[in-house]
């Protein structure tokens, strides 16, 4: 009996160190594995943003402010900065770029912030059907505003020429204005509707108890609770509409702004010295609105109560029916933008025959429907290359901590600065060489298109990993699962819904993209977002509201794929676990 009970207790031991055994081998292979992974995805981030992104401003650096060669055999001048603050032509494009931002950042500031407010504290009817509209321009390229304006307003417009029969047309500052804050809606739109959802709305029931009229409500509580937002949105429209291009180059006219120069230096003069002259020039607003917009968004979350109410209490009928009115006013100017450039590509000739064709979409240009083949196929590249590599790249440095994390983190909030143009210039300066073999082909678009688009990505995917519970890695870990393993079959599950985010965001800026690519195309590689200035400047207008038409088509139908396959492929965070 004793020899039993003691062979028994053996193979338990045994057991158990096997076990032990077993578990300190998975560990050490899980920490080999971990001391490899780590420090090669850092490395790779590290150097993909250090080569594509500083590296060519770094050129646009040496090219304006270097002459006679590269940097250790050129000497230092300011010659190319003399020449354009003393050239009155070239001085009038900074003075132009500056006033249109601020008119038009005045307004989009003024309109949204009433139209987020409608949104969030009255209860009129239609909130989904407005939230939905003001966000439109996001599914087409910045140019749609300018053709149907254009279209509607311009010397052979449909209103002035036609209906009014006056002699004015929408070319120049006004044009640009109006496009601009067409444009820039649903960017500023989203940062003040965040921003008032969050604050607490009974800090307005309270004041109004104690005997507060709405209009000292609305200004001693309502706009000091939101004022970071306001900044923010502000520091963003700014931000966009000094480094736009699309509708300056189309509307605009005679009125060139700091965007067309560069281009026109670039493509017409060929004076790249002083296109990257002018390129940093451009930088330096674009830089100071975009660390403005920084530090207020951090400033923010200090107005953001964790109580904040959501129910908003009954609108008095003035209240509701005049927001109602002015979301409708705002509704209708954005869907008339929409109509005008949709009815335009199917009208045979605006506005004298209004019989229906399909002969403008022919496409009278070279890139035609393989322009849009190829924006569709390097939108999907982008869409699933960018949300994969921001969603590594955060993992990574949210969870592993790495070293260098700090210094990352701030390269990849850089892009966010950088217009897209500068970007394009800088890439054609950096890698217009025969051994870099992406060059003149379709991956320097996509490489081009993530790293312009890497800040949003990777913030978004930052917020995602910070709303997973930590415990749910530490059980994979203690599993023996290592960073690899861990990723893969608990991570990337649970940020599958901002995953499909990052990847629409991604598709949608590649499909609508003009300024970051307006460079980078070629006699072989044609864009859909390039090919409608292209049919504009030769005379097309019809084929070139087709080719938007295309593009907004293509936009709406992969929004609705990946709306059906979020809902068809939906699991808990339980059932991805219970499979590790």
């Amino acid at each position: 009996m004793m020899e039993q009970e003691r062979q028994y207790w053996d193979k338990k031991m045994n057991s158990v160190e096997s076990a032990i055994e077993k578990k300190y081998e998975i560990s050490s292979r899980r920490m080999e594995v971990d001391k490899v992974v780590v420090p090669a995805v850092t490395l790779f981030i590290a150097l993909l943003l250090l080569f594509f992104m500083i590296f060519p401003l770094w050129k646009i650096l040496t090219l304006s402010f270097f002459k006679g060669g590269d940097v250790g055999f050129a000497t230092f001048t300011l010659e190319n900065y003399v020449k354009y603050f003393t050239n009155a032509y070239t001085m009038k494009t900074l003075w132009h770029s500056l006033y249109v931002s601020i008119v038009t950042t005045i307004i989009v500031t003024i309109v949204v912030f009433f139209f987020a407010y409608a949104m969030t504290r009255t209860t009129m009817a239609g909130k989904t059907f407005f939230r939905n509209v003001i966000m439109m321009p996001l599914v087409a390229p910045s140019i749609v505003q300018a053709l149907a304006l254009i279209y509607l307003f311009g010397r052979n417009g449909l209103v002035t020429a036609h209906w009014l029969g006056v002699d004015w047309n929408i070319y120049g500052s006004t044009g640009i204005i109006i496009s601009e804050v067409l444009y820039c809606l649903p960017h500023a739109f989203v940062i003040l509707f965040t921003t008032l959802s969050a604050v607490d709305i009974r800090l307005d029931e309270a004041a109004e108890s104690l005997g507060a009229t709405p209009f000292k409500v609305f200004t001693r509580i309502t706009l000091p609770s939101a004022k970071y937002g306001i900044l923010s949105s502000a520091a963003l429209t700014f931000n966009l509409t000094i480094t736009d291009f699309g509708n300056p180059v189309v509307i605009g006219g005679n009125y060139s702004v700091l965007a067309t120069e560069i281009y026109s230096q670039v493509t017409n003069l060929y004076r790249f010295d002083l296109g990257a002259t002018i390129s940093i020039i451009l930088l330096v607003p674009s830089l100071g609105a975009f660390m403005l917009n920084y530090y207020i968004s951090r400033k923010t979350f200090s107005m953001i109560s964790g109580a904040a109410k959501p129910e908003i209490p009954p609108s008095r009928p003035l209240k509701k029916y005049g927001y109602t009115a002015f979301c409708s006013l705002v509704a209708f100017f954005i869907i008339v933008i929409f109509a005008t450039v949709i009815m335009g590509s199917f009208v045979k000739v605006w506005p004298y025959d209004w019989s229906l064709t399909l002969s403008h979409y022919t496409f009278p240009s070279i890139g035609g429907y393989s322009a849009i083949w190829t924006s569709l196929w390097i939108s999907l590249v982008v869409g699933i290359v960018g949300s994969f590599i921001t969603l590594v790249a955060s993992y990574v440095m949210e969870t592993r901590r790495p070293y260098f994390r700090q210094f990352i983190y701030f390269l990849s909030v850089m892009p966010a600065a950088i217009p897209g143009l500068v970007m394009g210039l800088g890439f054609i300066l950096a890698f217009n060489k025969p051994y870099y073999f992406f060059y003149g082909t379709p991956w320097i678009v996509v490489i081009n298109i993530v790293i312009c688009n890497f800040t949003l990505g990777i913030l978004s995917s930052i917020s995602n990993m910070r709303n997973i519970d930590p415990s749910v890695e530490e059980a994979s870990i203690s599993l023996g699962g290592d960073t690899i393993r861990t990723f893969f079959q608990i991570i990337f599950p649970l940020s599958r819904v901002a995953f499909v985010q990052n990847f629409i965001y991604f598709f949608m800026r590649s499909m609508t993209t003009i300024s970051a690519v307006i460079f980078l195309v070629s006699a072989t590689v044609h864009l859909a977002a390039i090919e409608i200035i292209m049919l504009d400047n030769d005379g097309w207008s019809a084929s070139a509201n087709a080719m938007c038409t295309c593009i907004i088509v293509i936009v709406l139908i992969m929004l609705g794929i990946l709306h059906i396959i979020n809902k068809k492929t939906g699991r808990r965070p339980s059932e991805l676990i219970s499979e590790v």
